[in-house]
């Protein structure tokens, strides 16, 4: 599937990079050298698809929009800070995760960090206005990892970290007071607007499971 901008995510992430610099628009992340892009590629940075406007060495430049800084959590970034990097996938590649665009939908705010030993449930706050887009074991991309929803609340969601992705990601170090960058399934997006155009319909776990959603 591609994306009518011809860009997409699966929000499996492939490298962490560190902060460089970021300031006047302009951030930089230090890479891998084997994470290989070049001039006017895409990569999905802590979820926010930016395109490759420089490169030096193994440092990657990216010019930041004042859309993608009110929409995101991109400006309380700081040198030294480590960022979940994924390069878009070719239209051949293999898909592993859900469908992620990069285009970040809010901030949520991490309420509660629980330790269960080799596992960490994290609890994500975030504005209400997009609870009809969040349901029970459905996915969400959270600093641009694909992760599955355990369990739903009001204002909260709930996930679970396995080992695996607190190695390979950024969320190993976020804590209660912390901010991440949210963006919602595109499909629960496309599905609820079609119901939102019909009278009386509203889009609910139940009218999801009558469709097959499981």
């Amino acid at each position: 599937m591609i994306f009518k901008d011809g860009v997409m995510f699966t929000g499996i992430i492939e490298k962490t990079g560190k902060v460089k610099s970021f300031g006047s628009n302009r951030l930089e992340v230090q890479v891998d050298p084997d994470f290989s892009v070049k001039l006017g590629d895409s990569v999905c940075v802590n979820g926010v698809c930016l395109t490759v406007s420089g490169i030096n060495s193994n440092i990657l430049g990216f010019d930041v929009s004042k859309e993608s800084l009110s929409h995101t959590d991109l400006s309380s970034l700081k040198a030294n800070d480590t960022v979940n990097l994924e390069r878009a996938m070719p239209a051949d590649g293999r898909f592993g995760g859900h469908f992620v665009t990069g285009h970040v939908d809010t901030i949520g705010k991490i309420s509660k960090v629980v330790n269960n030993g080799s596992s960490i449930d994290m609890y994500v706050e975030y504005d209400e206005k997009y609870s009809l887009l969040m349901v029970s074991k459905g996915s969400v991309a959270v600093n641009g990892v694909s992760l599955t929803v355990n369990e739903v609340e009001d204002k909260k969601f709930r996930l679970t970290l396995i080992p695996y992705t607190l190695k390979e990601t950024n969320l190993l170090g976020q804590k209660a007071g912390d901010t991440v960058n949210l963006e919602f399934d595109i499909l629960a997006k496309y599905i609820n607007k079609m119901v939102s155009k019909k009278p009386g319909s509203k889009l609910t776990e139940e009218y999801l499971r009558g469709l097959g959603y499981e």
